[in-house]
């Protein structure tokens, strides 16, 4: 564990991900209590906490969602790139669309 100083001054205390596994299938697989694991290993409740839910939230997920989520998140950029496009087509139609005047 190493620590960092936020700008706030306090101490913050950095978990490796060895840790944070060893925590997490303390709570989840063993059965001990959160309170009595973070007591032990000298860390914040809500903290293991956290990890605990956010471990649950993961494993919740079906197999390939992450894969999923990355092509929405593609998707999702190109139709914001192909409605501006749209938009800009749609301005210069206008334009050139109007009578010069002659």
């Amino acid at each position: 564990m190493e620590a960092a100083k936020p700008a706030d001054g306090r101490q913050r205390t950095k978990y490796d991900a060895a840790f944070r596994t060893e925590a997490v299938r303390r709570v989840s697989q063993d059965g001990q209590a959160a309170t009595r694991v973070a007591q032990a290993l000298g860390m914040s409740e809500a903290v293991l906490g956290k990890w605990v839910r956010a471990a649950r939230a993961q494993a919740a997920r079906p197999a390939g969602s992450e894969a999923l989520a990355q092509e929405n998140k593609q998707l999702r950029a190109q139709l914001a790139r192909a409605e501006m496009e749209r938009d800009i087509l749609k301005k210069a139609l206008t334009i050139f669309s109007q009578p010069t005047g002659r």
